[in-house]
């Protein structure tokens, strides 16, 4: 009887506990993020659509779905499919801009060789100094040869007209890191004293196309009378920084052996960088001299780099 009246005043006591319990409210849903807009230009706003095809419209953003997208321009309105669009973006993006051009320079700095090749097939009409005018060509992905002259001495004696004769070889072993060797000469004819001077080169370039540092060396060499002379090795310490879209900083340092001791020819330039043109301008700053020189350089080139 006792254990009955006990396990009854047990189960009294507990049942509004229970009770209560089940009639706790639920704890708060966990807090869900608000979704953030629609990406993109909106309808009604004024969007650069660009193509597949490298074709640029302008016009009012009139719809956009799954299917393509609907402008409005000053020659009516225009419905341009999903699968012909490369992108759809505000005026003056990036994006609306289309590809980053890559450096139509990056093979060198401003006359020191960099570790980046030419493709096959690219080339370029290279005008240096408005004095030497020289053509390079892409004759494979890791071979590449280069020529010039000046021009100017035509006038002065077209027997005596210098030419500049350069090979290049070179790839890169992985992302960041690109080499390459050869050789450049100036050969002057008519000059039996020392027809031909030129230098051996070694390069090592670290970096992507946007940004890379450079050093090249190699021993400097002349034809006198038959016979072939190797001075001291020439250094160069060159880098590139690509800024913007449109303009790269560069600098090109000499280290050149004379007489027994080392000359410090220092440079420092701003890149213009286009489709094809790329423009050089810049100074050069020999030690021991107060006025810098002069950089100009303008370079066309065809059969662009392959991304």
């Amino acid at each position: 009887m006792h254990r009955t009246l006990a396990a009854l005043t047990c189960l009294a006591f507990a049942t509004p506990v229970t009770r209560a319990q089940d009639a706790a409210p639920p704890p708060p849903p966990a807090a869900v993020a608000t979704p953030a807009g629609p990406a993109g230009p909106q309808p009604g706003q004024e969007v650069v659509v660009v193509l597949k095809d490298g074709q640029t419209l302008k016009g009012k953003l009139v719809s956009q779905d799954s299917s393509g997208v609907i402008i409005e321009s000053s020659g009516g309105r225009m419905q341009l499919p999903a699968a012909s669009i490369q992108a759809l973006a505000a005026p003056g993006s990036e994006a609306a801009e289309g590809p980053r051009p890559r450096d139509p320079n990056r093979t060198r700095y401003l006359y020191s060789p960099s570790g980046f090749m030419l493709r096959q097939g690219e080339g370029y009409l290279s005008q240096t100094e408005l004095l030497i005018t020289s053509v390079g060509f892409g004759l494979t992905d890791w071979l590449t040869v280069q020529a010039g002259t000046v021009l100017p001495w035509a006038f002065y004696d077209p027997s005596t007209m210098p030419f500049i004769v350069a090979v290049k070889a070179g790839g890169s072993p992985s992302q960041h890191v690109h080499l390459a060797g050869g050789f450049q000469t100036l050969v002057i004819p008519g000059i039996s004293e020392m027809p031909a001077v030129g230098f051996l080169f070694g390069t090592l370039t670290l970096g992507t196309e946007d940004l890379h540092l450079g050093i090249s060396g190699g021993p400097p060499f002349a034809f006198s009378k038959g016979t072939s002379t190797l001075g001291s090795a020439i250094i160069t310490v060159s880098g590139n920084w690509r800024v913007s879209r449109s303009i790269a900083l560069v600098s090109e340092n000499w280290f050149v052996p004379v007489n027994g001791s080392t000359k410090v020819v220092a440079s420092a330039a701003v890149r213009f960088i286009g489709e094809r043109l790329g423009v050089d301008l810049g100074f050069l700053f020999p030690q021991g001299s107060s006025i810098p020189v002069p950089w100009l350089d303008f370079t066309w080139h065809w059969n662009g780099p392959r991304n």
